[in-house]
């Protein structure tokens, strides 16, 4: 089967080990299209072409040799710059750190390179990816390939727009309020939000290098690619125990038995709160509950049983921005201000907003022991359901709006953060894996996204089931004007 900038990572690696292609082919095809489509994206920020294609050279000699270097083998990527990696720039968008030249690799991203995979550049992020716009004081905005006057998403929205409009086999980022989930629903990908602890964060970007380890909870690093099968075996290559990461569990990755799509059972809901979505949003969502229930399903609307999404927004917002305010020195803790006066006017909910920067000890404790209860929730519920089908955010990819900005829903303004984080970050906060396949257009023909939630450390099980379910909402599509 010929492959070529569209193909998934699965795809290109066998065609790689069949001999099929070369790793240089591919490495000169991605290099080809990063020059001709990434000044009008600006994806991604810091390129390595000469890295880049000496490693293609060094794969198809290994091959060549008969050395299979893992399941990777000659695969081009991109990394969220947000992630380290040896001897490239990596700035985590935050300007005291424009030249700072790791000298190791995160340690995901040395696993992805143990695997054979071949890394082109970082891409772009917002300032300590502290946003769900991808733009910065050093590399300026990225642009989203469906249109270029909407952001891709963030904070891992230059991986979003490099793997979506074919400059990159697959990217990996963070997520720690929806910024791998949200560029994939804006741009059109796959994304998964890891189980909280199954990929190790060494190497992660907001704490800037040199200070202690503040961002303890909430954070994961997952893949945003093409297909759910590149899902699955990026995230394989990626996780399990690290000893720079002592809480880092040696939790199996075991593949379930198999089992027909109607036998799985959906829960699924479009108001978290009474947080509105886009009708283009909930219809399409409602549209996929019933496909599901037509095809032998049991599918039923409904959110999780006891269930407080205040709680949960209240508790994200302080032990998020408590633990971020100790990340990154002066600046930093302006952007944290600025996120927490955001956090305050987006949840004035019954039980009060987010304390932040402001919390005490015990209140810093006490929203933890709020977590350990929601956790028990959320996992009663999975005890039932296969799946939460759920939005990603409350409609399509916005516009360049700046920082705070409430966006129109239908007419309808909603706060900035809301709008961005009202159905991801709850996820974060209780640790809960979460997959988003592509599912539907809006009525302006920008991507919409759904979210599958999950038990804790059931990704093996949740992909699969995510595979089965993207049999019906469809593969990929590339963005109309980057298909040649």
């Amino acid at each position: 089967m010929p492959v070529d900038a569209f193909s998934s990572a699965v795809e290109l690696a066998a065609a790689v080990r069949a001999r099929r292609c070369s790793a240089r082919e591919l490495t000169e095809l991605y290099l080809a299209r990063i020059a001709r489509y990434n000044p009008s994206l600006n994806a991604l920020c810091t390129l390595d072409e000469a890295g880049a294609l000496r490693r293609a050279r060094e794969a198809d000699e290994a091959l060549a040799r008969g050395e299979l270097w893992g399941p990777l083998h000659g695969v081009p990527m991109s990394i969220k710059d947000a992630l380290e990696t040896a001897g490239m720039r990596t700035t985590g968008g935050h300007p005291p750190l424009k030249d700072y030249v790791p000298q190791r690799d995160a340690t995901a991203v040395a696993r992805l390179r143990a695997a054979g995979a071949i890394l082109l550049g970082k891409s772009n992020v917002p300032p300590l990816s502290a946003d769900y716009r991808a733009d910065n004081e050093i590399f300026g905005r990225t642009n989203n390939p469906w249109n270029l006057e909407r952001t891709p998403g963030g904070s891992t929205g230059g991986g979003a727009a490099a793997v979506a409009a074919g400059l990159s086999a697959f990217d990996l980022g963070s997520d720690l309020a929806g910024s791998v989930r949200t560029p994939a629903h804006f741009c059109g990908l796959f994304g998964l939000k890891t189980t909280e602890r199954r990929v190790p964060n060494t190497g992660h970007i907001p704490e800037v290098p040199g200070l202690p380890r503040a961002v303890r909870h909430m954070n994961v690093l997952g893949p945003l690619a093409r297909s759910v099968e590149d899902l699955a075996l990026i995230t394989r290559t990626v996780c399990g125990p690290d000893d720079a990461e002592w809480d880092v569990p040696p939790v199996p990755w075991n593949e379930p038995p198999e089992a027909e799509l109607r036998a799985h059972r959906f829960a699924w809901s479009t108001s978290f709160g009474g947080i509105p979505v886009s009708a283009d949003t909930r219809q399409a969502i409602q549209r996929l509950a019933s496909a599901l229930a037509r095809l032998g399903c049991s599918v039923e609307e409904r959110n999780p049983d006891g269930f407080e999404f205040d709680a949960a927004w209240e508790a994200w917002g302080e032990i998020a921005i408590t633990e971020r305010a100790a990340t990154g020195g002066e600046r930093s803790r302006e952007r944290v201000a600025a996120l927490n006066k955001t956090l305050g006017e987006s949840y004035a909910v019954a039980r009060g907003s987010a304390k932040g920067v402001q919390a005490t000890v015990a209140d810093y404790a006490a929203a933890l022991t709020r977590r350990d209860t929601l956790i028990s929730v959320l996992e009663k519920f999975f005890e039932r359901w296969d799946a939460f089908l759920c939005p990603v955010t409350v409609s399509a990819a916005i516009g360049h709006v700046p920082f705070g900005t409430p966006i129109d829903v239908d007419g309808a303004k909603v706060p900035y953060f809301i709008a961005g984080t009202a159905y991801t970050c709850p996820f974060n906060l209780t640790g809960h894996p979460s997959v988003v396949i592509p599912l539907s257009k809006s009525s302006d023909g920008l991507p919409i996204g759904v979210q599958l939630i999950g038990a804790r450390w059931s990704e093996p099980a949740l992909l699969a089931l995510a595979a089965k379910v993207a049999l019906i909402t469809g593969p990929f599509q590339p963005p109309p004007d980057y298909r040649a």
